[in-house]
């Protein structure tokens, strides 16, 4: 019986291991080449909100990392909120969607991300304690919520 209980167990196992591999191996990397975290400064960034639709921007950010391509959308939500999408064709039509934020103080604060729902990786950018902004590699699965999983 202690057999049984063993080959059991180690079936189980391989089942979970299977299963994590089939649910991230699926699809391909497409940032492999480049390093898990990229810098970027608040002046490249700034850049993007300045672009009208269909104005290609290029930004060449720390490490050899260029996103251009034309900018699908810019807009101003709110009055301390706009938003502005790049789509880079270099990159199998990822997306650049980041926003600028006004804080009360009258600072500005930058969050965004790179995706492609068709890759496993993607950059999320954050900034750090000491106020630099970093394109931090992500998985994309994790990013974007899959509703058609039960």
């Amino acid at each position: 019986m202690k057999h049984f209980a063993g080959l059991a167990i180690m079936w189980l196992l391989s089942v979970i291991v299977t299963g994590a591999h089939a649910q991230t191996g699926s699809k391909p990397k497409q940032f492999s080449q480049f390093p898990d975290v990229i810098t970027c400064t608040e002046a490249q960034l700034s850049r993007i909100f300045d672009a009208a639709v269909g104005q290609t921007v290029q930004l060449s950010f720390s490490d050899n990392f260029s996103f251009d391509g034309p900018v699908i959308n810019n807009v101003v939500r709110y009055s301390n909120l706009q938003s502005a999408v790049i789509k880079s064709p270099a990159f199998n039509n990822s997306i650049f969607s980041v926003s600028r934020i006004t804080n009360n103080d009258r600072s500005v604060t930058y969050v965004g991300r790179i995706i492609n729902k068709n890759y496993f990786d993607g950059y999320e950018l954050k900034q750090d304690a000491s106020g630099k902004y970093r394109l931090v590699k992500i998985e994309t699965d994790r990013a974007i919520p899959d509703c058609a999983r039960p």
